[in-house]
């Protein structure tokens, strides 16, 4: 089984590629996905993050994800306590999905995640191909600012919280480049699949 991991920084546009690749009818494993499963009411992830941020963090059992947001981006040290409670889980949670779909004989899974270079998914073994979506640094911003209603210091922060798009891009096998329109970067992705199943 072929994995291949999806990746960008924060607003480059892996979530408009994680939808072409699936709409094509390839299996996608979403890390985003997986990080709300693990915080799910009653998990045991959920009651970490509760004891560590306080019963506050959460309304009705469910996790106040912006609150959390706001509180850990603006904090290294917070931010870094809560990928201690969640990366385990996710990571987890991943390789269960890997194996099912390996079990079921697939012959190509994408595995879109958008912290796989800062949490070092790329050393874990498990991906054939790296993809990375990337555009220039000042549309990043605008896009962010734009898409969650940011100032630009609070985009900022979001940014720096990540390894920037420029390092990612020198670490991937494939580069996707969303500086222009949504028709521009499915070309580009089409193609890649073209020549993806070519190789199968």
């Amino acid at each position: 089984m072929k994995i291949i991991g999806l990746t960008g920084s924060i607003a480059t546009g892996k979530s408009a590629v994680t939808k072409i690749v699936a709409a094509a009818g390839y299996r996608v494993i979403d890390a985003d996905l997986v990080a709300r499963e693990v915080v799910e009411p009653g998990t045991f992830t959920l009651e970490k993050i509760k004891d560590v941020f306080g019963l506050d963090i959460v309304a009705n059992g469910v996790l106040n994800r912006k609150k959390l947001g706001q509180i850990v981006f603006q904090d290294p040290a917070k931010l870094k306590e809560l990928t201690a409670i969640t990366s385990p889980a996710i990571y987890s949670a991943i390789e269960d999905k890997l194996n099912f779909f390996k079990n079921r004989g697939e012959k190509v899974i994408f595995v879109a995640i958008p912290l796989l270079f800062e949490q070092k998914y790329d050393e874990a073994g498990w991906l054939n191909q790296i993809l990375v979506v990337a555009t220039n640094p000042r549309i990043e911003l605008d896009r962010l600012m734009a898409r969650d209603h940011l100032d630009e210091y609070a985009a900022q922060s979001r940014i720096k919280a990540q390894i920037s798009i420029e390092k990612k891009a020198e670490m991937a096998d494939v580069v996707f480049d969303n500086n222009g329109s949504e028709e521009e970067l499915k070309a580009q992705v089409e193609k890649y699949l073209t020549d993806l199943k070519k190789e199968e």
